[in-house]
């Protein structure tokens, strides 16, 4: 083969390589586009901080923009969003692409939701602080879920307004008890789940106490969970309440 023909494949090999380089490019940034949009440079910065909290063994995060100051503290532990990945951004962090977002039928004057992930989004709630905290104790919840993902009570759900009062009757008056022996062994209870309560006063969002259930039938309500580390070993410092009869019977009924 002459030396003008190796000339030319050569030529014609580079302007394949680099066809096919652009077309990779092209590919990726298409893929990029699709699966996740990029944040909006011209969305503002919150830059978070936190701090030990007032109520022990909990953490004080603030998310600061310019003069707007919002909080997740004890008071947001149990409030949990209706829809779990939120699309409407609002303003972004400062690093790693975080998304700060509005929740649906919630002003963003009084809650947002802020991206506390790193490869998976999780979301947490953020109070404005000039708003004040969810008064649970005196709200009107429509309907109430227990959210146990297997056995006989699985998602059971009521409207029943005496039952659901019951629950909350209980969380506000009942006294606490020792931690049930079997959550108290480590920092991982397979038994504890949750009563997602919805209220109009807070469209959204969810009120969200965690729930304790043995397995021989007794059921406690939590009104605070911390997990205590001390470099050592892992346990719980848990405030139990015991369920009444009327949601123990409920939830021992498929």
């Amino acid at each position: 083969m002459s030396k003008k023909k190796w000339l030319i494949l050569i030529g014609l090999g580079a302007v394949l390589c680099m066809a096919a380089v652009v077309s990779i490019a092209f590919l990726v940034s298409v893929f990029l586009v699709v699966g996740e949009p990029p944040i909006n440079p011209l969305l503002p910065v919150y830059t978070t901080e936190q701090v030990p909290s007032s109520h022990p063994g909990y953490r004080r995060t603030t998310a600061t923009s310019g003069t707007n100051v919002y909080v997740s503290d004890f008071e947001e532990q149990m409030l949990q969003l209706q829809n779990y990945d939120p699309t409407n951004v609002i303003g972004r962090s400062p690093f790693g692409g975080g998304k700060i977002c509005s929740i649906p039928g919630e002003p963003p004057t009084a809650y947002i939701a802020v991206d506390e992930g790193s490869e998976m989004p999780a979301y947490a709630v953020f109070r404005n602080s000039q708003w004040p905290p969810f008064d649970w104790r005196h709200a009107t919840f429509r309907s109430m879920e227990y959210t146990a993902q297997i056995g006989p009570s699985a998602h059971k759900r009521t409207t029943d307004p005496a039952l659901i009062e019951d629950v909350i009757r209980t969380l506000r008056d009942g006294t606490s008890v020792t931690s049930p022996p079997l959550a108290a062994v480590s920092g991982i209870i397979s038994n504890l789940n949750g009563v997602w309560l919805i209220c109009d006063q807070l469209p959204g969002l969810a009120f969200n106490p965690n729930v304790y259930k043995e397995p021989s039938g007794p059921a406690y309500l939590v009104d605070s969970f911390v997990t205590l580390n001390d470099f050592t070993n892992k346990a719980l410092q848990v405030r139990w309440i015991p369920a009444s009869p009327l949601f123990n019977q409920w939830l021992q009924t498929p």
